[in-house]
Formats: C-alpha cells, structure tokens, sequence
C-alpha cells in the first residue's frame, strides 16, 4: 500500500508540474536525479517581449541623447554671442563711437569665434546665431537683443524644434 501512495503522490506532483510548464523529473529509477526541475524552453513569444522592451527603452533615450549634443552645440553659440556681446558693448563704449557695430568686422573678433555649428550677424539691435549644416538643422536662431537682452529663439517651426529655451540664460 505504501508503495502504490508513493507512485499516485508522484503521478500528482508530476501532473501539477506539467501545469506549470515544468516538468519534475523522479520516480523509482531515478532517485539522484529527484526533485530536479527543468524549465520550459525560451519562446518567440518571450523573445519578442524583449524585443519591443529594448524597442521602447531606445525610443526614450535616443531624443534624450540627441537633446544633449544639441544643448552642447547651443552652447557653444551663447559663449560665441557673449564673445560679440562684449565686444560690442566695448565697441560702443569707445570714446570714438558712441553706438553700437551693424557689422561683425567692426569688432575685429573673427579669430576668437568657433563657428563650428553657427553663422554669426550683427545689427545695431541684435546679435544672431543661425544653425549651418554641420549642426544638423539649417536656419534654427537665436537672438540677444542689446544692451541687456533677453535672449530668445526665433518662434518658427525649425528653431522650436532643436533648441529649448529654457537652454538660454
């Protein structure tokens, strides 16, 4: 009797198991191997979870890395105007002068720009920074407005799109 309970309790604990997608393996022949539980075998299904797991982590930090380079680049243009800026205010503080430079080669600065992402203009108002090729957007601004600011990104479609205001000081 004690025998026959034995093989119906392993009979149930292997059908529970099977329920679980695990299979127990046991039984008389194999009493080292008892108790050992092997698992259900990875499945398209499980694979494609992953997938679209990457998918949707990329999709998060891809614009989030792209942000930076372009906050990088920004950046470098604000350092470039703040460059003009000062030069400008000097320009007009000059005792020759007395208003400010409508061009950038009054202020004689050319070689103290990077211009690597950003084509410079001056006018007697206004200091902007448009995008070049190399930045990746052609035509994004940004404007200083003289004497004291504010610095502002030109409200068009293309501008809004690559530079946050919130970037400026």
């Amino acid at each position: 009797m004690k025998g026959q309970n034995k093989n119906t309790l392993t009979e149930e604990l292997t059908y529970l198991a099977l329920q679980e997608d695990k299979i127990i393996l046991g039984g008389d022949g194999m009493k080292e191997q008892q108790g050992t539980v092997l698992k259900k075998k990875f499945s398209l299904i499980d694979f494609l979870m992953i997938l679209m797991l990457v998918g949707i982590v990329a999709a998060l930090i891809i614009p989030i890395r792209e942000d930076k380079k372009n906050m990088a680049k920004v950046n470098e243009a604000l350092r470039d105007m703040q460059v003009i800026i000062k030069a400008d205010v000097d320009f007009k503080n000059h005792p020759d002068n007395g208003y400010y430079a409508f061009d950038l080669s009054m202020l004689n600065i050319e070689d103290k720009l990077a211009k690597n992402y950003f084509e410079y203009t001056l006018s007697d108002t206004t200091v902007n920074a448009i995008t070049k090729a190399e930045f990746g957007v052609v035509g994004a601004e940004i404007y200083y407005y003289l004497p004291e600011g504010p610095w502002v990104v030109k409200d068009d479609e293309v501008s809004r799109s690559v530079i946050d205001p919130n970037w400026l000081p």
